[in-house]
């Protein structure tokens, strides 16, 4: 069985198009693997799903991430405010 981090996602013609492994994802964003997995064990980061021990990120839902963190306003800190 391949790691997620063999799984080629950028084709157009792959299953896995619109789908990052934790390999690409710490690569886009800049952060290491050990980062992405305690955000995900705090609740805190991008919504992934896991299938079996293959691990995968909509795209869509990284963009939407990333967009509700716009400019350090996490979800915590959106709580506080009101």
């Amino acid at each position: 069985m391949k790691h997620a981090t063999e799984i080629k996602t950028d084709s157009q013609d792959s299953v896995l198009a619109g789908y990052l492994a934790p390999a690409e994802l710490c690569r886009q964003l800049g952060r290491t693997r050990r980062t992405i997995d305690r955000w995900h064990s705090r609740g805190v980061g991008p919504p992934r799903m896991q299938i079996e021990r293959l691990i995968l990120y909509r795209v869509q839902d990284v963009r939407s991430w990333l967009e509700a963190h716009v400019a350090g306003r996490g979800p915590s800190e959106r709580k506080q405010c009101r």
